[in-house]
């Protein structure tokens, strides 16, 4: 392939993300996600030891990028839609709103080139790697939604994560390869009422901000034992950001909040004819991180489980499910009630069409499986008895094309 023509593929590539980014909110594990692009997410994010495209390695272990087995080029896009739910029960009186969060839209872009003649790879990652979406409307019933409350009524709440990685991996064996990314993070929260929360101690109205900037790293190794088995293992640095501005009746309020650190575990099995098995293991620091940490989120542990057939020379098939524990308890409800991001099961499935020797066109299905949560309300002026529930779940489906070369 001619330097030109690669050169033109990855501007056009890089201007549909970035005309793509405009719009982006995700759920996931906690704020983050369980994977990105169509191939990682049609895995359930199974990939620190399963590199089978190059968003998806960029994206859970800059180290495996070396055992691509050729140098790629991909996007995608995600389009999710999510289905949230905010109740009350207050003296006997029940009442649920549903809110209206609307399609988002996730890109995702990779690419991967391998250093001829030389143990080098090198990479570039730029894809949402979490958010969230909430927006309830005001509902007479729905005390948390109506008004009784002062400063309280309709509630919206959104928040952007992007992230970019340039990444450099080494072979050091046929077997043994050690990757490096530093990482350049964009985030943009949006809250209306700001509060009762870490950023101000009674309902205020707000108003939307800029994007806020921070960064980290993440390091990776990737090994083979024997031909068949593969193992990673990354760790994600938190994402440190500058403090984000909020401007309000009153003047400009700060907050401070961070991305937690990740520590994935992975192994990948092929020694079945035509099938990858893949599961990942991983620990999300959310108790340590500033802005989490005083939402009351606790340290949670997520496992992904994936698994690919080889149909013929046309299709590849996929399956996961991945599961994380819900890092927002009862008692801390009222704190999250913008931010209701307890989800904790995915199933998905996907496919890949061959289109050409080198063009693959991947798409997916992700269900993210209801789930609830009730707390009480505050207790005074709220009786003991008095709570709130959360509900969600949501659809996504991803697609997604990848040149090789």
């Amino acid at each position: 392939m001619s330097t030109r023509l690669m050169s033109s593929r990855i501007t056009f590539t890089l201007t549909v993300a970035l005309i793509a980014m405009a719009t982006t909110q995700v759920n996931g594990q906690g704020i983050l996600v369980t994977g990105v692009g169509p191939v990682n997410r049609s895995m359930a994010g199974a990939g620190t030891a399963a590199p089978l495209d190059s968003i998806g390695a960029l994206n859970w272990n800059p180290a495996s990028i070396s055992a691509l087995p050729q140098s790629e080029i991909a996007f995608g896009a995600e389009m999710l839609l999510a289905d949230i739910d905010l109740s009350s029960s207050v003296g006997g009186i029940d009442a649920k709103t549903s809110g209206e969060p609307g399609v988002s839209i996730i890109p995702s872009v990779g690419w991967v080139h391998h250093l001829e003649g030389t143990p080098m790879t090198v990479g570039f990652g730029m894809y949402g790697i979490g958010g969230f979406r909430n927006n309830m409307p005001y509902d007479a019933n729905n005390l948390l939604l109506n008004g009784s409350i002062p400063d309280t009524g309709p509630l919206f709440a959104d928040a952007e994560i992007f992230q970019i990685a340039p990444t450099v991996s080494y072979a050091l064996s046929d077997r043994l390869a050690v990757g490096i990314a530093p990482t350049i993070t964009a985030a943009r929260l949006m809250l209306n009422p700001l509060g009762p929360s870490v950023i101000t101690p009674a309902p205020t109205p707000g108003t939307g901000n800029r994007m806020h900037w921070g960064g980290g790293v993440q390091a990776g190794i990737y090994y083979l034992p024997t031909c068949d088995l593969s193992l990673g293992f990354t760790i994600k640095s938190p994402q440190w950001f500058e403090d984000f501005r909020f401007f309000t009746p009153s003047g400009v309020t700060t907050a401070k909040f961070d991305l937690p650190m990740i520590l994935s575990l992975g192994a990948a099995y092929r020694g079945k004819e035509n099938w990858l098995f893949a599961v990942d293991v991983r620990y999300f620091d959310y108790n340590n991180t500033d802005g989490f940490s005083e939402l009351g989120w606790s340290n949670v542990f997520a496992a992904a489980v994936g698994a690919q057939y080889t149909v013929n020379e046309c299709w590849d098939i996929r399956f996961g499910y991945n599961f994380n524990q819900n890092p927002i308890s009862a008692a801390d409800a009222i704190t999250n009630l913008a931010t209701p991001l307890i989800q904790e099961q995915n199933i998905a499935v996907g496919a890949s069409y061959h289109l050409s020797e080198n063009v693959d066109l991947s798409m997916s299905y992700v269900f993210l499986v209801p789930n609830s949560l009730t707390g009480p309300l505050p207790s005074p002026p709220f009786n003991p008895t008095d709570t709130l529930s959360h509900e969600i779940e949501a659809h996504s489906l991803i697609f997604g094309v990848s040149v090789g070369y």
